[in-house]
């Protein structure tokens, strides 16, 4: 299973899927998990998928940038 951290409530872990969200402990995920990280459940734990994560933020920031151009 793979997803996107949505948001953090309390000890939980708001994860986005492609079905909606899920709630899950956050002992499942690594200490530095962020808002925003592609995440994904291997041996009963969630790791930080750092190179999808990179690719996700670029790709968002590259739509904000064109956003940004068509308004000028």
């Amino acid at each position: 299973m793979k997803g996107i951290i949505d948001r953090f409530e309390e000890d939980k872990v708001l994860l986005e899927l492609k079905d909606g969200v899920l709630s899950f402990d956050r002992e499942l995920f690594p200490e530095d998990v962020k808002e925003g990280d592609v995440v994904e459940y291997i041996d009963n734990k969630f790791i930080i998928r750092v190179e999808e994560t990179l690719e996700r933020k670029n790709y968002i920031n590259k739509m904000f940038e064109s956003l940004i151009d068509k308004e000028s």
